[in-house]
């Protein structure tokens, strides 16, 4: 599969975090963050290889691995949804310089 760098980013208003804060749904107990965060188990089509989140920036960096990029759209539908997602195709530089046999050289 190829990876993508997505960092998805929205505001205090599209923000689901505050909008169930609000509401007065308690977002520290583990059934809010099981459910809130099931995405970064990735699914049947697309892995998520890191994920990291800034939540005074109400930003996400993910980085994911996906075969096809209709399934990486799909992937990211959570996060058009509620603000930006630019999404970038990278490349693993370790894993390139532990295959060329330069790593610790």
């Amino acid at each position: 599969g190829m990876l993508f760098h997505i960092t998805a980013t929205h505001d205090n208003l599209s923000c689901g975090g505050v909008q169930a804060r609000k509401s007065g749904i308690d977002i520290s107990t583990p059934e809010y963050q099981a459910e809130s965060t099931r995405w970064m188990e990735g699914n049947d089509k697309v892995k998520v290889v890191a994920a990291y989140m800034n939540q005074p920036s109400h930003r996400i960096f993910i980085v994911v691995e996906a075969d096809t990029f209709d399934d990486l759209n799909t992937f990211t539908n959570r996060w058009k949804d509620s603000g930006s997602c630019d999404v970038q195709p990278v490349g693993d530089g370790i894993a390139t310089r532990h295959a060329k046999g330069v790593w610790g050289k």
